[in-house]
């Protein structure tokens, strides 16, 4: 599920915490650093049960209008394409999500003002409208409209995403918006020959490597963090130290942890994510100037030959 890159941005999230603390526990900080990726992968695992909330809301609504004392046609013959979404009821029935779910004891249950309200906006908004103009749909019609709910309606929705954030620390924007292209992606994967055994996606790609990479990345950043720093600082002799962004720094410094202590990372990936962070997370001249100083912190080690790398091409820049 998690790219190295956003594996990336979240130990730059917990260091930059880190040296902004008097906390200098390093067990605190490897711990807070998983604990917010494994509440990520509990957002991920709420998101995709979503529709059986709003599935159950719809059904009971149905229900009500029925027993109406006057019931319209509508009441006794109601459009249940939403409530028969192929796709909700993939996820519904999904032997792995709900298992998840179960063991997690994550759930809706307490949020039930939350869903009526979402369940109103949805059934309110155009992309609810436009699926419903018809009583019957294909599968892919089915995963359009899902695929529209979790692009389109929930971005809109501004008090999901702010109860979201007030439930975990863990879950703010960025977080959000990183778990959606998830479930999108989740979603995609369905096709008429999916089963409710399809697995969804694990929270990470390769949990072995995945976490020792992220473990080296924490300690070794605060290991040579000074070093790191000088080696920096003799770079910027022109600038004014002071006036440089401790975004900046940081993303440089653990630039520089990459390039001098994980011998199978490529010279050329750990230049290109750390610009590109640059980008995300500082000024606007960041990722020229961050770029600037790599540069030439990458031609200096070359020559003094300090840049050990594993496999050919991988000290290509």
């Amino acid at each position: 599920m998690l790219s190295r890159r956003f594996l990336r941005i979240k130990v730059f999230q917990a260091l930059y915490s880190y040296f902004q603390s008097e906390d200098k526990n390093m067990k605190n900080l490897e711990s807070e650093t998983f604990l917010s990726l494994e509440r990520m992968h509990d957002l991920y695992l709420m998101l995709l049960g979503i529709g059986q909330e709003l599935t159950h809301l719809s059904e009971l609504k149905m229900e009500e209008a029925k027993k109406k004392r006057l019931p319209t046609d509508e009441d006794l013959s109601p459009n249940t394409k939403f409530i028969d979404n192929k796709v909700f009821g993939l996820l519904a029935e999904n032997t792995s999500l709900n298992k998840q779910l179960k063991d997690k004891k994550l759930s809706w249950s307490n949020d039930q003002d939350l869903m009526i309200k979402f369940n109103s906006f949805v059934r309110g908004h155009d992309v609810f409208k436009e699926y419903m103009s018809t009583r019957i749909s294909t599968f892919k019609e089915d995963q359009k409209f899902v695929v529209d709910l979790y692009k389109k309606v929930i971005p809109e929705f501004e008090l999901l995403l702010s109860e979201l954030q007030d439930k975990s620390i863990f879950w703010g924007y960025d977080e959000i918006d990183f778990v959606l292209s998830m479930v999108l992606k989740s979603i995609k994967r369905f096709s008429e020959k999916s089963t409710v055994s399809e697995q969804i996606l694990p929270l990470y790609r390769d949990a072995s490597e995945d976490k020792k990479f992220i473990k080296d990345l924490l300690k070794k950043s605060v290991a040579h963090d000074k070093a790191n720093g000088k080696l920096i600082a003799d770079k910027t002799k022109n600038w004014d130290v002071d006036r440089i962004a401790m975004v900046d720094i940081l993303l440089m410094k653990m630039a520089l942890t990459e390039l001098l202590h994980f011998k199978s990372v490529p010279v050329k990936v750990t230049l290109n994510e750390y610009i590109e962070l640059s980008k995300w997370y500082s000024t606007p001249k960041s990722k020229i100037f961050v770029n600037g100083i790599l540069d030439k912190l990458v031609s200096e080690l070359k020559e003094k030959g300090e840049l050990k790398k594993m496999g050919r091409g991988l000290l290509e820049s």
